[in-house]
């Protein structure tokens, strides 16, 4: 098993709440606690690369996107790989939507104006806002956060970590969207009962832009700035969050900092996608890597000092997520020191 003792010192563990913002217990521990032999059950780490996650809107237009995690409280994780133009329009009736753009450039028309995402952007698109979209190229790769609470952004130091007036973008009415003809309208809710409406024109047909405020926007995940504390680096801080703290968006990019601690969090599950090196992330070397360590799991995580840098951000929900079947098929059991296939994952 793992030998992760520093010079015979042994390891520290940690056991939090409310990730590291509330009660804190830590322990030594004469063993490396992430280490298993086996599980058995769903709530068990896991790591799946997008690319051999083929989406079911990849090879059909009709499909929306697949669902990778879903919860008890509504919190869902899907996938889009769309090579042609939505034919319809949909509209979440029960959460916000972000979208993150892990390769590619998309196309979004919606409700309150269009917008051109590229590489690394997120897209917030709130509830009851319809939408479509579709690849500007040959194909597309994103991940899809829904959340029943309403998202926002929430940097704790709003004019350092973030400069909005230069790097958020708004959509923009497009006065070239034609009225068109009959068109299907996706009513989406998050048991998969859908609601399909027949409306007699296409409903993202604008005129003029009346309001200041545009709920629909794009961030690029290079803008958002990583926050440290001298000398250890400490835990990262979110840029988004929900208006109930249910879930919490956080760059985690590479940045100065010893190890994370060995930790136990009490209250959220932790997904993170590395995207992009050119340095990686412990055991993820492939961009599009999606790793998820569900709550009261022991873990370690990789070193985030890592001098040719990589670009990664995580999601911190207090739904517990349930991976589905197709999901689980597409993916590996992880361990959770370095974020690698498990050794009982075969080779």
């Amino acid at each position: 098993m793992s030998d992760q003792t520093n010079g015979g010192v042994p390891p520290v563990q940690l056991w939090t709440r409310d990730g590291f913002m509330g009660a804190i217990s830590v322990v030594t521990r004469s063993t490396y606690a992430p280490d298993y032999l086996s599980v058995e059950g769903p709530h068990a780490p896991r790591r799946a690369v997008l690319d051999r996650l083929i989406p079911d809107d990849h090879d059909d237009a009709q499909a929306l996107p697949t669902t990778v995690a879903t919860s008890r409280l509504g919190v869902r994780l899907l996938v889009s790989g769309r090579r042609k133009p939505m034919p319809y329009v949909v509209r979440n009736v029960e959460a916000d939507e972000i979208h993150f753009i892990q390769s590619g450039q998309v196309k979004f028309e919606t409700d309150v104006g269009c917008l051109t995402a590229e590489e690394g952007d997120f897209v917030c698109i709130p509830r009851a806002i319809a939408y479509r979209y579709a690849p500007s190229g040959d194909a597309m790769r994103s991940i899809i956060v829904e959340s029943p609470s309403a998202l926002k952004l929430s940097p704790p130091a709003p004019t350092g970590m973030l400069n909005v007036a230069r790097d958020l973008t708004y959509a923009r009415v497009d006065p070239e969207i034609p009225v068109g003809g009959p068109t299907k309208l996706i009513l989406k809710a998050s048991d998969g009962e859908n609601t399909v409406f027949t409306m007699p024109h296409d409903p993202l047909s604008l005129g003029l832009q009346l309001s200041e405020s545009v709920p629909v926007w794009k961030l690029n995940l290079n803008k958002i700035q990583v926050l440290t504390y001298l000398p250890e680096g400490g835990p990262p801080s979110p840029f988004l969050s929900s208006g109930a703290g249910d879930v919490l968006m956080f760059n985690l990019s590479s940045r100065i900092s010893s190890r994370p601690p060995i930790h136990i969090n009490a209250d959220f599950d932790e997904v993170i996608c590395y995207v992009r090196g050119p340095g990686v992330w412990g055991g993820c070397t492939e961009p599009g890597t999606l790793t998820w360590v569900p709550k009261g799991v022991i873990h370690h995580g990789p070193h985030e000092n890592v001098p040719e840098t990589y670009q990664a951000w995580l999601l911190e929900t207090r739904a517990t997520l349930r991976w589905t079947p197709k999901a689980i098929a597409a993916s590996q059991l992880m361990e959770t020191g370095e974020y690698g296939p498990h050794p009982s994952v075969s080779k």
